[in-house]
């Protein structure tokens, strides 16, 4: 007989620890590791209570019935590896006791002396005693089940006689390992440059300007792909952007990791408790460091200012790697974190992120970076390279086996790493998961089968799970970059999700997407316009409203070409902000001859209907832009600190050096912000704040939502992929305290069908009728 209880759990089994520190003196009896010993102990095991701990190291194991023992194995082996545990033949009652033995009978009392010499009656004999009864035969086990409620798994015995017992096994899985490891120096580099652009850097990307040091990583024996790396290490990585005079301290106290920061009166502290793998983070740690790109030589920032406040303070964030596969272990009393748990984490803190190809750390701020810059030790050397293609080398000349896919066969441990590393982002940095009740992103995934497919050994499966992963999200902000292929080989090629309910919304929002550009091209070319013409703008017949569109928030990086700024113009064709002000000045010189008259505009309608979104720092520029006093505000919410952010926006629009109301537009035009579904993320954030403003209106229909800003991740195996982030954008009442977000969009005023969303006339008459109703 052999039944599979079908469950895999983690070794060792012990009882919840609060601290940082473990004792090393747990009483036996009250272990749950020492309760299978003693019934390994029971069936002939020999060994000392060290040795069976000893014995039983392993990531995980299996538990089957075979031949009536409960036996054992580690899940990578065979199915002729299962060891006996207990054999069930010991869990049999015991026998029944002897029955009690009968007493002796009473003796018969003498008879009454007759009259007359009659003999008195012989006494009456006493019964013979009652039989003990037989003992009651040892009970059979019948059957044994077991169910796994979060960490705990309940065994259930049950007995010919239909009677049963229950035990439970607390699992929590060992987050410190023994292990044997080596140290390796590793180079580290900043790679924030094409190598065809030189408008960013006026020297040629080289070895000696982007080194950032060298630096200790520990490789655990076997294990050659996964670095891990102390807390201290990593501070002196990161400290390289540490703003002067800061003061960096790293300790270990208690079984923990602390960094502590400190400037004046900045203080921060960040806590890794390795044990219960929770991390702490108090303080500003952003603060404490100089940004990872400097934009100040070239940059557009010197046209705006901006003033952050933050309204309720709550700088303290708890991070859990529970849900992980990671561990650490401990050397000299240092513990050393798997590299991609530390990066992740630090990264969202700092600003700063790093990425190890088997041969460097690189530092980027995109992705991109790592997939088009080439690294030169000289101009034009032949032996160039990108970041993720001297991986794909290493990969090649190293590990040769081939899997199903016909890509090269990616080890288990590291398959384990990257899947960890993506469900640690999830767990703790996608910020609907609240919003969408989500209360474990690994139990979320685990119910659509993607979790065990993203350690599968063929690499075109993990690909789709983890493409699969962002898209059942169905929140268009989440997705996996569209890389043909990353170096292990798990490209998207046929990553679509069959049979999935979001993929129908999907297909649905891109159908409609679709003819809103047709209808949109139609008017355009009806009014004797290039149909993707970028500026052009149209003007009713009375010459009081003015239209013009654009689809997406754009913020130019360079304002320098060749050393020399670029025109207005020519930033226009790149950047939101001097469209905005190249459209709007336009409007504002354009004048219509009516019945002899000179009409200036009155209305402009913002065409916002396909805008998928772009920067948040230009929907403040233009927010301020349409204002009436030269003042945006965005308010924001931190999912993890729950603190609530406002950003003041002002510019200097007509470049005089003072950020006034003269450089608003809102005292020369009303604003009709035309919305749909298409107005997604940034696009949808822009009628929602603006609709705040006295003169500005929503036109159209409902707007698209999508409430939180971007964040990237980037797995050790070269996924890229998008998600939302924790910073959401809100609208906040600072006298009621009322938060409300904006992840649903928001509603239009006035009925306008989709046939006539792009026809002047039609919105200048809706908004004449909406001006005539003092909506």
């Amino acid at each position: 007989m052999k039944k599979v209880f079908g469950f895999i759990f983690t070794l060792g089994l012990v009882f919840a620890i609060s601290s940082c520190n473990k004792d090393a003196n747990v009483n036996q009896e009250e272990d749950g590791r020492y309760t299978i010993y003693k019934l390994a102990k029971e069936s002939n095991y020999q060994g000392s209570y060290e040795e069976w701990l000893n014995s039983i190291k392993g990531d995980q194991i299996e538990i089957s019935v075979i031949d009536n023992s409960l036996k054992w194995k580690y899940s990578t082996e065979p199915a002729t590896a299962y060891r006996t545990l207990v054999n069930l033949a010991t869990l049999k009652g015991e026998n029944g006791k002897d029955g009690t033995n009968g007493k002796d009978g009473t003796n018969g009392k003498d008879g009454i002396n007759g009259k007359d010499g009659t003999n008195g009656k012989d006494g009456t004999n006493g019964k013979d005693g009652i039989d003990g009864k037989d003992g009651k035969d040892a009970k059979e086990v019948k059957d044994i089940s077991s169910i796994k409620v979060g960490n705990t798994t309940i065994f259930t015995f049950k007995f010919d006689d239909n009677t049963e017992i229950k035990t439970e096994l607390v699992e929590k899985k060992e987050t410190i390992r023994k292990v044997n490891s080596t140290t390796k120096e590793v180079n580290a580099y900043k790679s924030f440059k094409f190598s065809s652009d030189s408008s960013y850097y006026d020297v040629v990307l080289n070895e000696e300007e982007f080194q950032l040091g060298k630096y200790n990583l520990r490789f655990v024996e076997n294990e050659s792909l996964v670095p891990y790396i102390s807390l201290d290490e990593m501070s002196k990585l990161l400290n390289k952007a540490l703003i002067s005079d800061a003061e960096s301290k790293v300790k270990e106290v208690d079984g923990c990791s602390i960094w502590t920061l400190k400037k004046d009166t900045l203080n921060a502290l960040i806590k890794i408790d390795p044990i219960n793998q929770q991390i702490m983070v108090s303080g500003a740690v952003e603060n404490f460091y100089k940004p990872a790109k400097d934009h100040s030589k070239y940059s557009l920032t010197f046209n705006s200012k901006t003033t952050v406040e933050a309204i309720n303070p709550n700088p303290v964030t708890y991070l859990s790697y529970e849900a992980t596969d990671f561990t650490t272990f401990k050397e000299n009393d240092v513990n050393y974190y798997p590299f991609g748990l530390l990066n992740k984490t630090l990264a969202y803190f700092t600003n700063h992120k790093f990425f190890y190809n088997y041969y460097n750390i690189y530092e980027y701020d995109d992705f991109t970076n790592l997939t088009q810059m080439d690294i030169y030790e000289k101009q034009g050397d032949e032996n160039s390279f990108n970041v993720m293609g001297q991986m794909e080398s290493y990969i090649t000349a190293n590990y040769p086996e081939i899997d199903a896919a016909q890509h090269n066969k990616m080890p288990l441990y590291l398959r384990y790493n990257n899947r960890s590393e993506f469900i640690y982002e999830f767990e703790n940095f996608y910020g609907l998961a609240s919003t969408r009740n989500i209360k474990s992103m690994k139990t979320y995934f685990e119910n659509y089968g993607i979790y065990d497919e993203m350690i599968d050994e063929n690499s075109v499966i993990r690909g789709k799970a983890y493409s699969k992963a962002a898209f059942i999200l169905e929140d268009n902000h989440t997705a996996k970059a569209n890389t043909s292929s990353t170096p292990w080989g798990e490209d998207n090629g046929g990553a679509g999700v069959e049979n999935a309910i979001a993929s129908k919304l999907v297909a649905e929002r891109r159908k409609f997407g679709t003819f809103l550009a047709s209808e949109r091209k139609k008017a355009l070319k009806a009014a004797g316009k290039e149909e993707d013409d970028k500026f052009a703008i149209l003007y009713s017949a009375d010459g009081e409203t003015a239209y013009f569109y654009f689809d997406s928030f754009d913020g130019s990086t360079n304002a320098y070409k060749n050393g020399v700024k670029k025109t207005n113009d020519e930033l226009a064709k790149e950047d939101s902000y001097y469209f905005f002000i190249k459209q709007l000045n336009e409007i504002k010189a354009h004048r219509t001859t009516v019945e002899g008259n000179e009409v200036k505009v009155k209305n402009v309608v913002i065409d916002d209907s396909q805008n998928g979104g772009g920067y948040v720092y230009i929907l403040g520029k233009l927010l301020a832009l349409i204002s009436k006093d030269n003042k945006a505000v965005l308010t924001t919410q931190n999912e993890l600190t729950k603190e609530i952010s406002k950003t003041t926006f002002q510019v200097d629009s007509n470049e005089d050096g003072i950020y006034d109301a003269n450089d608003a537009y809102g005292n020369d035009f009303d604003f009709y912000i035309l919305t749909s579904n298409q107005s997604f993320s940034c696009g949808n954030a822009l009628p929602v704040v603006a609709s705040s403003y006295s003169h500005v209106k929503i036109i159209g229909d409902r707007s698209g939502g999508g409430e939180c800003v971007v964040d990237q991740g980037l797995l050790s195996n070269g996924i890229c992929y998008y998600h939302s982030g924790v910073e959401h954008l809100i609208t906040y009442d600072e006298k009621t305290k009322e938060i409300n977000g904006v992840e649903d969009g928001k509603d239009a005023v006035g009925d306008l069908s989709f046939a006539d969303f792009y026809n002047i006339e039609v919105l200048n008459q809706l908004i004449k009728k909406l001006k005539s109703q003092n909506v």
